[in-house]
C-alpha cells in the first residue's frame, strides 16, 4: 500500500518498517542482499565481526596502544575544530558572501542548540565516527511528529543492523549494551533510514506509522563490505603492527623483573682479613669468619649507594702472594653493566608506531616533538604547521557527513535554508603574519 509518494508500507499494522522504491535510494544499504544464515544474532541482527564483538574487542586493544590513542585524539580534535558554528550565505551580483552568525540570531535554532547541548552531542558522534566510521544519532520527535525536538548519540558499539528484508534494505537497528550475553528483552529496536532518503519522505512515513524516534546512520561509503565499514586505519590492528607495539613493553617489563639487577660485584681476598685481624683470624670459627665478611660487604654497600656516596673513596690494601710474588688486591669492586639500557627493540617500536600513524593519516610531529625510539625527527614549528594544514584540508569529505545531522533537523523543522553549520578550524601561522600565531579557517 502506498502511504506517501515513493513510500510503501510492508507487513502488518504493527510493522514499523519501510521500503523505498523512489529514485533516491539508500547507497549504503540497498546495494546488497544478505543471506539469512545461522551467523545472524538471534536470527535477525547482522554480527559486527566474526563473533559480533568487534567494536568491544577493538576498543579494549586501542586503549592499550598509546600512539593510536594520541592519533585518534588528533583526528577527533581536527574534525570538531573550534566547535559547531552557524554561517549564512547572501547572494549578490558579484558573488555569494558567507558570514558567521550568532546562534541567538535564530530563536528556534538557539532553543534547540542549548536544550540539546548540541556541541557535546556532536563531539560524541564525531568520536564514534572517527573510531568506527559509523555513528548513530537518534532523532526524537514531538508528539505530532512535526518537529525534531532533540537529538542524542547512541553508542556505536552498542548498535547492530537488522538483517535486510527481501528487497535488500535494512529497516532497523538493535541497541544492546551486552551483545556478548544477548537477550532479546534487553534489545531496543529503532527504525533506521538511509542518508540519501529525502527528509520530507521520512517525515511523512513517521507521521503515518506513529514513529517518534529513529536514526539516520552517519556512515562511510562501503566498498566491498556489506554492512559495517572497514576502517582504513584499523589495518595496523589487523596486520600485526599494533601487536609489535604492545609486545615490546611487556617484553621489557619481563626483562626488568627477571634479570639479575646487580650494580656492583665485590671481590674480597682472605688476605685482607688476615691483615686486619692478624693471628685472631685463624682462631675464628667458620661462622665468625662469615659474619666478618658480611659486615664488611654491608659496610661497603652502605658507602656506595645513594647521594651520600658521591665523591667518597675506599682504601684497599695490596698484598704480595707468598708463593707467586704477585700483588693481590685486598678489595676489588667491579661495576656490572646494565643490559636494559641498551635500547633493544626501540627501532622496531618506532617503525610500528610510524605504521599506525601513517594508516591514521596523522603526521608523527603532531603528537611528538621527535621520532619514536630516540632518533631525532623533524618536529619544528613549520613541520607541525604544515602537517596540521594538510590534515585539515582532508576534513570536508568527513565533516559533510556529520554536519548532515544539522541539515536533517533544519529541513524537518523548517528553519532558514540559507543557514548552515560548519566546523571552523585554527590554522597555525607565523607571528609576522598574525600576532597571536593563528587564524580561523573555514573549509
Amino acid at each position: 500500500m502506498e502511504i506517501a509518494k515513493g513510500i510503501y508500507a510492508v507487513g502488518g499494522l504493527n510493522n514499523k518498517t519501510a521500503v523505498f522504491f523512489n529514485k533516491t535510494t539508500d547507497p549504503v544499504h540497498s546495494t546488497f542482499k544478505a543471506k539469512i544464515t545461522d551467523s545472524l544474532i538471534a536470527g535477525k541482527w547482522l554480527p559486527w565481526g566474526d563473533n559480533n564483538l568487534y567494536p568491544q574487542e577493538f576498543a579494549n586493544k586501542l586503549k592499550k596502544t598509546g600512539v593510536a590513542v594520541g592519533g585518534l585524539e588528533v583526528l577527533t580534535a581536527a574534525h570538531f575544530g573550534t566547535g559547531f558554528r552557524l554561517y549564512q550565505g547572501t547572494e549578490t551580483e558579484e558573488a555569494i558572501i558567507f558570514r558567521e552568525r550568532l546562534v541567538e540570531s535564530f530563536p528556534d535554532i538557539a532553543a534547540f542548540y542549548y536544550r540539546t547541548k548540541f556541541d557535546i552531542v556532536l563531539t560524541e558522534i564525531i568520536t564514534d565516527y572517527e573510531t568506527f566510521r559509523v555513528s548513530f544519532p537518534e532523532y526524537l520527535l514531538s508528539p505530532n511528529g512535526n518537529e525534531i525536538i532533540s537529538v542524542r548519540r547512541i553508542k556505536a558499539a552498542d548498535c547492530r543492523f537488522e538483517a535486510p528484508d527481501n528487497s535488500g534494505i535494512i529497516n532497523n537497528i538493535g541497541v544492546n549494551t551486552d551483545w556478548e550475553n544477548y537477550e532479546d528483552k534487553n534489545t531496543t529496536v529503532i527504525p533506521c533510514f538511509g542518508a540519501n532518503i529525502p527528509i520530507e519522505e521520512i517525515k511523512a512515513f513517521c507521521k503515518e506509522k506513529g514513529i517518534r524516534k529513529f536514526t539516520i546512520p552517519v556512515i562511510d561509503t562501503l566498498l566491498v563490505e556489506k554492512s559495517y565499514p572497514s576502517v582504513g586505519w584499523h589495518a595496523s590492528f589487523k596486520n600485526g603492527w599494533v601487536d609489535v607495539v604492545l609486545s615490546i613493553p611487556a617484553f621489557k617489563k619481563a626483562m626488568f623483573e627477571q634479570q639479575l639487577n646487580i650494580k656492583y660485584l665485590i671481590h674480597i681476598s682472605d688476605e685482607y682479613f688476615s691483615h686486619v685481624y692478624g693471628q685472631d683470624w685463624n682462631l675464628f670459627t667458620p661462622e665468625e669468619r662469615q659474619e666478618k665478611r658480611t659486615q664488611l660487604v654491608d659496610l661497603i654497600h652502605e658507602n656506595l649507594q645513594g647521594n651520600q656516596a658521591g665523591g667518597k673513596s675506599i682504601i684497599s690494601p695490596f698484598f704480595i702472594d707468598r708463593i707467586s710474588g704477585k700483588e693481590i688486591k685486598g678489595i676489588q669492586i667491579d661495576e656490572v653493566p646494565q643490559a636494559q639500557s641498551n635500547g633493544d627493540f626501540l627501532l622496531d617500536s618506532s617503525a610500528a608506531n610510524y605504521e599506525i600513524l601513517t594508516a591514521m593519516g596523522v603526521d608523527p610531529c603532531l603528537i611528538t616533538g621527535g621520532a619514536f625510539g630516540g632518533k631525532t625527527l623533524s618536529g619544528s614549528g613549520s613541520d607541525k604547521r604544515e602537517a596540521w594544514t594538510i590534515l585539515c584540508a582532508k576534513l570536508p569529505i568527513k565533516q559533510i557527513r556529520t554536519l548532515q545531522i544539522f541539515e536533517n533537523i533544519k529541513i524537518w523543522n523548517g528553519w532558514d535554508l540559507t543557514v548552515f553549520g560548519k566546523f571552523p578550524n585554527i590554522n597555525l601561522t607565523t607571528l609576522d603574519k598574525n600576532k597571536n600565531g593563528q587564524e580561523t579557517v573555514v573549509n
